[in-house]
């Protein structure tokens, strides 16, 4: 390795581990390549990190392959086809040694397999992978049985963004949040770098999607044309249904004509108002709202997940996912919000947008403290720490100047400029004074608030937007300041 390649911290890293004897202590002296343009590094230097190492290595030496395809004339986007499973043993290492081992490859009972995932992610010369255990386990090692499963993946989280966009989900309160970790990733004795490990999305009733047996797991779709079976969209022809839970191969025929009368329900009640009888709004309301405070500007509008426990039950809007092109115009509602479910906002039924203010003006005040004591706490926990020396193996092998959490302050930027904006839009959606969510301050919603004071409330205006004057209160100030905004008296 050439001196003139290592940052500061990184030499002092190799001085540390030089001084303990690393390589004696991990038992592991091979070396692992670093690409064309660097010397191969010991194993012990990915260890000595204190991130933890995933060590794959396929039968044959294999590497996971796809063919590269994109969309026919009444879709769009790029993806991928045939992406091959290709077997082996998966090992998970830390400072104290191997914390995890798969075994080697038998299908059914030992091992795993590696696939690259995504659609136009899976176009990088980094690529993500989706790791399929034959025998569940927890990768995140959590020490509790319920946590394990057999499915996760590997993100390429370059610029915080998925760690920012699930730390967002989990504010917004959605069904299920996604845990995740930083790993070292070696292939075959190669390094590919620092990824995200994390939960995919699919049904797991003890930690991941709560949906029964007898429930659904669907998504509103652009890459819909990748897929055997899907169910047409009127709200956005572009885009259709699919399946994460059953799988598309195990849908039965009474299935798929459950699903087709259900959606076709679902999207008629967009349109003519009656939404409220077949999903969830809250959860929906707050979906989006999450989309919005990280502008999220995905061409197809970002991934969609509903649920549906069983076939008594409303669909609800399950977790955000798939955050690259977060923060990308800080004075624009999300494409979600502007195309996808824009019908919400145009309807005469106000809940969605009764939910959606309220939602936000629940938790304004304390988006940007909180996100910036979610980042700060993360940089000085052990795994932030060991990120941040990891940080430095990464840049040497892609020749990055910079990677990982040298964005905290960036995006808690964005966030206070977002808030800004959000605050004003959120006002013009639902107006100061507006307790009944019908687009005007009069008469009307001062016996709303006067309703509410009397607990004569029947449910059709909340706190957030009785609370007038903001002062965590509804009483007759509130109505006061109703009065004065009537009035024209500032």
């Amino acid at each position: 390795m050439k001196t003139d390649q290592l940052t500061s911290a990184f030499r002092v890293i190799l001085l540390a581990m030089l001084l303990v004897g690393a390589a004696d202590a991990w038992g592991d002296d091979r070396m692992i390549s670093m690409g064309d343009s660097v010397a191969s590094v010991p194993f012990s230097e990915f260890v000595a990190t204190g991130l933890r190492v995933m060590d794959i290595e396929t039968v044959n030496h294999e590497w996971p392959t796809c063919d590269y395809i994109s969309s026919p004339a009444n879709a769009w986007g790029k993806s991928i086809a045939n992406a091959t499973k290709v077997p082996g043993r998966l090992r998970l290492h830390s400072a104290s040694g191997v914390i995890y081992d798969s075994g080697d490859y038998i299908s059914g009972a030992k091992g795993m397999t590696i696939r690259i995932r995504g659609n136009s992610t899976a176009y990088a010369k980094v690529k993500p992978y989706k790791i399929d255990l034959q025998d569940k386990a927890d990768l995140l090692m959590r020490n509790n049985p319920s946590l394990r499963d057999k499915d996760w993946v590997l993100i390429r989280d370059i610029y915080n963004q998925y760690m920012l966009g699930l730390e967002v989900n989990r504010l917004m309160k959605l069904q299920w949040t996604p845990s995740y970790g930083y790993v070292h990733l070696i292939i075959n004795d190669d390094y590919q770098g620092v990824y995200m490990l994390a939960e995919n999305v699919k049904r797991n009733t003890n930690c991941r999607l709560n949906v029964s047996k007898s429930g659904f797991i669907f998504e509103h779709d652009a890459y819909w044309w990748t897929t055997d079976y899907s169910i047409p969209s009127v709200l956005y022809n572009t885009m259709r249904y699919t399946f994460k839970y059953p799988d598309e191969k195990d849908l039965t025929a009474a299935d798929k004509a459950y699903m087709e009368q259900r959606i076709k329900d679902y999207e008629t009640s967009v349109l003519d108002g009656t939404y409220s009888t077949q999903i969830d709004v809250e959860s929906l309301a707050r979906w989006l709202l999450g989309h919005d405070i990280l502008g999220m500007s995905d061409a197809a509008g970002s991934n969609r997940f509903f649920t549906l426990y069983d076939r008594d039950s409303k669909i609800v809007a399950g977790n955000m996912w798939d955050f690259d092109s977060a923060e990308l115009n800080p004075t624009m509602w999300s494409r979600s919000h502007r195309i996808l479910l824009i019908q919400f906002f145009r309807s005469e039924n106000r809940e969605f947008v009764m939910r959606f203010v309220d939602a936000w003006r629940e938790m304004s005040n304390e988006l940007v403290p909180q996100m910036n004591k979610i980042f700060n706490n993360y940089k000085t926990s052990p795994q932030g720490l060991a990120l941040q020396h990891a940080c430095d193996l990464e840049n040497l092998r892609w020749n990055h100047t910079h990677y990982l959490f040298y964005n905290i302050v960036t995006h808690i930027d964005w966030l206070t400029e977002r808030k800004t904006w959000l605050d004003k839009q959120v006002n013009l959606l639902n107006p100061q004074g507006d307790a009944n969510y019908d687009g005007r301050v009069d008469v009307e919603d001062v016996n709303t608030v006067i309703n509410v004071i009397l607990n004569l409330n029947q449910g059709g205006a909340r706190g957030a937007s009785c609370d007038v004057n903001g002062d965590g209160r509804v009483d007759v100030e509130d109505v006061n300041k109703q009065v004065n905004i009537i009035l024209g008296i500032k």
